[in-house]
């Protein structure tokens, strides 16, 4: 059976569009038992639709009851007893039906129990209301007497099932055989019975599958590339440009070359986030004059369209030019104070307050990392500066990078003005190459976060409105970035102290609550391997990067070693009971002699993996950690659990020293060996 529904709708928010996908129709078909083969979920500006084929009826679902024990389901004569009859009635289930299965009670009988398959078309309603009930959009609108409530107000509803259509009500509207077509180019009834549908909606201006409108806005970009400039297709934007318009053409402006002099980041600022355009670079990798603006109308005459966008962006760009000027005649340092008077959040101060704490903790992590302080203290004064301009105010986007630009036009070092910069970095995997803005980065995101738990602005579900997890995963991102050794308990511990001479309380257990809070994201990075993380993680955490070479160390170890080498580890964790930290071994209880060779084989570990540690060559340390034939010796000939209460815990001893070695690396209880 082939199916097809469609919603039409005012101009939907093109970010919001971009939720929907396959995945989001198929959990409901799943849900409803609806066997499908080819599904396609497609979306415009104006539009929802699902194309499906499917079985005319729903798949019979086949629930296992559990009866009597079969100790109880025959007589003497092996004839059927009744309590196994009265089973089979009650659950319509015949003798042939019945099979017997083991349960941890012992064997009892079974039977599956199936449901009734019903007609799709009679739930193809309620499938498609909850498919557009569970979309993910963060947003709603109500509409008429504000009894329905949707992304944007709905206007039609098409519901067929083999060019029949298949009654059904939502929001206000009864499904109907025919949609319409582009609002501006066929805006009439187009009727889909007996019709493909996204070939007739195409003959109307409408290309309904939003790959070929990516596919043709790409298509004509490159056509429009030639040897002296090349069209930058940014994702994002090609992303967005695409759910705004239901018929691509594109068109090709430009610009005056003086515009040219101004900050190229701001031009492509107010293109890209302002106006939709892409943007083009020349033979040199710099912007050229050219943009490309994609129109969802065509006319007998595309150059009204042309100077139109043209008109726009240079209007846009004179804005610019203007408050670029008025920004030089400021100096970045005289801002800084004027920083009191711009709110960072009501519980945790000003910007200058910030700025401050950015500077001191800046500073610190400065001299962990082995950076430059003076240069680093002296961004980090001036790192928030710009949010007065005129420019960022206009531009929001370009914070940091204006601030950079500013202070090189100022005269200030050109390692403060790369510091400035990086700042907001690591973006779209670009990371900050310099150990000053690297160290002034992770501030301003330690800060970010650290004050995020203060004013409990903690992330719920979905919402992270402050981006304390994309801070936290910004300060992962770098440490692994650049290899880099830092604890970041004591960097956190450090930012405390910054808010507690701010005025600021907080609860003692806030420092373990952000170190988990980051933990959480690092475990999220590596969850295929999450028992291999966990071992790690659940010991160590203060220093990211060295976390992750133990777990890089402990992967290739446990891939490579025999599962007898393993076990004999783990064996030793499962033995030691929780919380039991004796590690004092008295040798003269000794019985045997394997316990006294355990025992110096474990002194000489201390002694000759120290290297390994201090080189972080964690492999090698657990490597040479295990000797099978003393470990199964051991177990072999010593019993652990002795009756005398001295020697098991003597032995109990033993093990402990052995597993504090192997802690410096993970805690083999959560493995799975």
């Amino acid at each position: 059976m082939k199916v097809l529904f469609e919603i039409l709708t005012e101009e939907l928010p093109a970010r919001e569009l971009l939720k929907i996908n396959n995945d989001t129709i198929i959990p409901i078909l799943d849900k409803y038992s609806i066997d499908y083969t080819d599904v396609y979920v497609y979306y415009t500006p104006r539009r929802i639709a699902v194309e499906l084929k499917c079985d005319s009826l729903t798949k019979q679902q086949k629930q296992k009851l559990t009866g009597p024990p079969k100790s109880v389901c025959f007589d003497d004569n092996g004839k059927p007893t009744k309590a196994l009859l009265s089973f089979l009635e009650k659950n319509n289930a015949s003798i042939e039906e019945c099979f017997f299965e083991e349960t941890k009670k012992g064997v009892y009988a079974c039977v599956y129990l199936k449901s009734q398959s019903q007609q799709v078309k009679e739930i193809l309603c309620t499938v498609f209301s909850d498919f557009l009930s569970n979309l993910p959009f963060s947003v709603s609108m109500r509409w008429g007497d504000g009894r329905w409530a949707f992304l944007r107000p709905v206007h039609n509803i098409v519901l067929i099932a083999d060019n029949e259509v298949v009654e059904c009500s939502m929001f206000g509207c009864q499904s109907v055989p025919f949609t319409y077509g582009h609002r501006f180019l066929s805006n009439y009834k187009i009727d889909l019975l007996f019709k493909d549908y996204k070939e007739v909606l195409k003959e109307h201006y409408v290309i309904v599958n939003q790959m070929q409108r990516k596919e043709i806005i790409k298509s004509a970009l490159s056509a429009k590339s030639s040897s002296n400039k090349q069209y930058v297709i940014d994702g994002e934007l090609l992303d967005e440009v695409t759910n705004l318009v239901e018929y691509p053409h594109c068109l090709e402006g430009s610009f005056e070359k003086d515009f040219l002099e101004l900050p190229q980041e701001v031009l492509i600022s107010s293109m890209k986030l302002n106006q939709k355009y892409f943007y083009s670079l020349d033979i040199q990798n710099k912007l050229s004059n050219n943009f490309c603006v994609v129109s969802n109308i065509f006319t007998d005459d595309d150059g009204l369209i042309i100077k139109g966008n043209e008109r726009v962006l240079r209007a846009r760009f004179r804005d610019a030019a203007f408050f670029y000027q008025e920004d030089l005649k400021v100096k970045l340092s005289d801002l800084v104070e004027k920083l009191k008077t711009m709110l960072f959040h009501e519980k945790l101060g000003t910007m200058f307050d910030k700025a401050m704490r950015l500077v001191d903790l800046s500073a610190y992590i400065a001299t962990l990392i082995g950076a430059k302080v003076e240069p680093t203290k002296r961004a980090a004064y001036l790192s928030k500066a710009d949010l007065l301009t005129h420019m960022v105010y206009e531009f929001p986007e370009v914070q940091g990078i204006m601030g950079s630009i500013y202070a090189k036009k100022q005269s200030e070092d050109d390692l403060v003005s790369q510091c400035i910069f990086e700042q907001y970095l690591p973006k779209d995997e670009v990371f900050p190459k310099t150990k000053e803005g690297i160290a002034l980065s992770l501030a301003d995101k330690f800060d970010l976060i650290v004050g995020g738990f203060i004013a409990d602005l903690k992330p719920t579900g979905n919402k992270d409105p402050y981006g304390l997890r994309r801070a936290a995963l910004s300060i992962i991102k770098i440490a692994l970035n650049a290899k880099l050794n830092f604890n970041i308990v004591d960097v956190t511990k450090f930012a405390l102290t910054l808010y507690e001479k701010q005025g600021l309380s907080f609860d003692e257990e806030i420092l373990h609550t952000i170190i988990d809070f980051i933990k959480a994201r690092f475990v999220n990075m590596f969850e295929e391997q999450s028992e291999i993380v966990k071992s790690v993680v659940e010991v160590d955490f203060s220093d990211i990067y060295d976390a992750f070479l133990k777990i890089e160390a402990l992967k290739i170890f446990y891939n490579e070693s025999g599962s007898d080498i393993l076990f004999s580890i783990k064996r030793i964790f499962n033995i030691l009971p929780s919380g039991f930290e004796k590690t004092n071994v008295d040798e003269s209880l000794f019985v045997f002699d394997e316990e006294s060779k355990f025992y110096s084989y474990t002194k000489g570990l201390k002694c000759n993996l120290e290297t390994f540690l201090k080189s972080k060559d964690y492999l090698s340390y657990l490597k040479k950690l295990v000797d099978k034939n003393i470990i199964s010796n051991f177990f072999d000939k010593v019993l652990i659990m002795d009756k005398d209460e001295k020697i098991k815990n003597n032995r109990l001893a033993l093990l402990n020293n052995y597993r504090d070695l192997v802690l410096k690396v993970a805690d083999f209880k959560y493995l799975s060996i």
